[in-house]
Formats: structure tokens, C-alpha cells, sequence
């Protein structure tokens, strides 16, 4: 049976997030070991999915810019999950990493995807912050890394190439923070790898973007047996009207003598305020 469905951008952050719960590594962490978690909309999705608070958000894309959270909400930006319990991770990832090994599993988001496979973080303050500063420990230490990105951020390209044309300090003038690219690779999640992930269809995508709520939108064809078809059918009516997860407070874009104005560099705001 071949069916055609429309995923909408919050509801891929949802089935990325229940396929990843889904993932071998994953459970087997959740039993034996720690996952890490490192906040953006889908990665809170599924760490609520885990009994963790809405995560705090931090850089974002919106249409004035890439920019940061207004005030730093009282939530975790980093969160340890361990036999059930959570904690906030904050102030001690370096010392959560080097504790880690194989048995462990680090989920992230991204904010590109190429189409060889590599996923991009973008960088907004030197090193990519603390998380940013200890992503290289997980490939030198053999840790599993998890990058959840929906399939509206696949860009022409490759992702190690752009990440050596950017860089914060090249650039001169930014609509919010300039940015540079770290380069992530992984077991990387999209939309159309967690249908295949939560009822066994083969996907293909055959279109991308629309209107009236489905900018951004992915357009799949599905093959599989009839039920395998009607569970797909199921899950995105069940996710109707899923709203964008994270803390509400932090989803606040920054203003002007914010908390992270002074670690931003060459932002257009910030020019045209001196």
C-alpha cells in the first residue's frame, strides 16, 4: 500500500522525539547508563517525554535574525537523565563528559543538515559555549552522539566545507548574532528516518514547504503493509495541533543590553544602537 502524508515542523520535532526514545543506543542508556541532553524545541520535546521540565532555549532563527533569549530562564539548558532521575547539568557538563563512556548516549539538535549526512550546529559564542567546548570529547571517548533535525533544515551544500567560510569574527555585519559551524556527525533523526523508526514504512520525500502553517513542511510518500499505512495516518492526526515545545519564557528573543549582548559580535542591532 503507498500513502501520502504532510509533516508539519513541530509535528516532526514530535516523532523525531518518540523515535528517538525508540533507538537501541537509547534504551540501553536509559537502562545502564546517562543521557545528555542539550536543549533546543525538539530535544525538550523529548526530554518532557522523559519526565525533564520544558527545556531552556537558547540561539534561534527567526525572521529578524539569529538571536538569543531576552532573560535566562530559571530551566535546564542541559539535562542528565540516569535510571529514571533527572538533573540539571548546566553548570557541570565538563565534568558529566569526562564521566562518560560507550554506554552513554549524547542528543542533540542542529541547525543544518547536508546531504551527505552531516548535521551543522551553529555557534553564537566563542567555542559554542560550554556544550559546544565539550562535543569533542564524545567523538574522542567513543561516546554515542544523537542529532535530532527535521528535514526543513537540509541545506545545499556540505556542512564542513561552509563551516570553514564562516566563523563569528569574519563576519562584519549580521542581522542578531554572527555565527560560525560546527560540524556534527552521528546518528542523525529526521522526520522521515522516524516513521520508518516507529512503524517499519519505506519514505521518500517528494516535496518540502507550503502555507497556512505548513511552511516548512515535508511531503512524504509512504510504502508498507495497510496497517503499518493507517499507523502513520494515526500518529500525525494525533498531532494535530502539537505546539513547539521549550520553556515559554526563554522562546523570548533578546533585546538590546540583554544577557548575551556582550559575548555577540558584529550584530546589526547592537550597530545601530551605538
Amino acid at each position: 500500500m503507498i500513502g501520502q502524508i504532510i509533516v508539519t515542523v513541530p509535528q516532526a520535532k514530535q516523532l523525531i522525539a518518540q523515535a528517538i526514545l525508540q533507538l537501541p543506543e537509547v534504551k540501553h542508556a536509559l537502562g545502564h547508563g546517562q543521557v545528555v541532553l542539550k536543549s533546543g524545541t525538539t530535544v525538550s520535546a523529548l526530554a518532557e517525554m522523559l519526565g525533564v521540565p520544558p527545556m531552556r532555549l537558547g540561539g534561534r532563527i527567526v525572521p529578524d535574525g539569529a538571536r538569543g533569549p531576552r532573560k535566562m530562564a530559571d530551566a535546564p539548558h542541559i539535562a542528565v537523565v540516569e535510571q529514571g532521575e533527572w538533573h540539571n547539568a548546566d553548570n557541570t557538563l565538563p565534568e558529566e563528559i569526562v564521566k562518560m563512556g560507550p554506554n552513554d548516549v549524547f542528543i542533540t539538535g542542529a541547525n543544518a543538515l547536508d546531504c551527505y549526512g552531516v548535521a551543522g550546529l551553529l555557534a553564537g559564542v566563542e567555542g559554542g559555549s560550554v556544550a559546544g567546548k565539550s562535543l569533542t570529547a564524545l567523538w574522542t571517548e567513543g561516546i554515542p552522539l544523537v542529532i535530532a533535525v527535521g528535514m526543513e533544515k537540509l541545506i545545499s551544500g556540505s556542512i564542513i566545507e561552509i563551516s570553514k567560510q564562516t566563523g563569528r569574527k569574519r563576519v562584519d555585519k549580521a542581522m542578531g548574532m554572527a555565527v560560525g559551524m560546527i560540524p556534527l556527525v552521528g546518528h542523525v533523526v529526521t522526520e522521515r528516518d522516524a516513521l520508518e523508526i516507529l512503524t517499519g514504512v519505506k519514505t521518500t520525500v517528494i516535496a518540502a514547504g507550503g502555507i497556512n502553517g505548513a511552511e516548512g513542511a515535508t511531503m512524504l510518500q509512504i510504502e508498507g503493509e495497510r496497517k503499518q499505512i493507517e499507523s502513520v495516518f494515526d500518529l500525525i492526526v494525533a498531532l494535530k495541533d502539537v505546539p513547539t515545545c521549550g520553556n515559554i519564557e526563554s522562546r523570548k528573543s533578546c533585546e538590546i543590553g540583554g544577557p548575551m549582548c556582550p559575548v555577540h559580535v558584529n550584530c546589526l542591532y547592537k550597530q545601530q544602537n551605538k
